[in-house]
């Protein structure tokens, strides 16, 4: 009995390994991304929607992010310094933003620019893991807040 109990194991053991040798990351069942899609060609990945996304196209894709943040911010017209507020923005590698950005809550829709802020992070962020982006690890500078003709800015 027990010789056989060790050559049903030996079949079941090279069965197995047999069928992992014929499975490599190129497979769409056992592929690195398991999600059973082709890989495509190097740089470029496929969203939920199908379509492809490369690193240039992520660019352009936070670049205009970064624009609709600004035309929401606008000049930072405020009444007084009690207008004016800052907020960090950007996701460095090493944690925290790359810059502050003034704004003036009497000229900007606060709730609107935190959403759009926490979308343009969540997006910088993914984009750090996928292209394995690098940075140093300082910390910017906090701003110091003027309110000058009128305008939020920093000094």
């Amino acid at each position: 009995m027990r010789y056989l109990v060790a050559a049903v194991c030996l079949v079941a053991v090279a069965w197995i390994s047999v069928s992992l040798l014929a499975c490599d990351d190129r497979d769409p069942v056992v592929g690195s991304d398991n999600n059973g899609e082709q890989p495509t060609e190097e740089g470029e990945q496929r969203t939920e929607e199908g379509e492809q996304r490369t690193e240039e196209g992520d660019r352009a894709r936070l670049q205009e992010m970064r624009q609709e943040i600004d035309a929401l911010i606008g000049d930072a017209a405020g009444t007084s310094i009690a207008d004016c507020r800052f907020a960090g923005i950007g996701t460095k590698p090493c944690g925290g933003p790359w810059e502050f950005i003034v704004y003036s809550v009497s000229s900007t829709d606060s709730t609107a620019l935190a959403e759009r802020l926490k979308a343009y992070d969540a997006f910088e962020d993914e984009m750090n893991e996928r292209y394995g982006y690098l940075s140093d690890c300082s910390v910017p500078n906090i701003p110091n807040l003027v309110f000058k003709d009128g305008r939020c800015i920093a000094e």
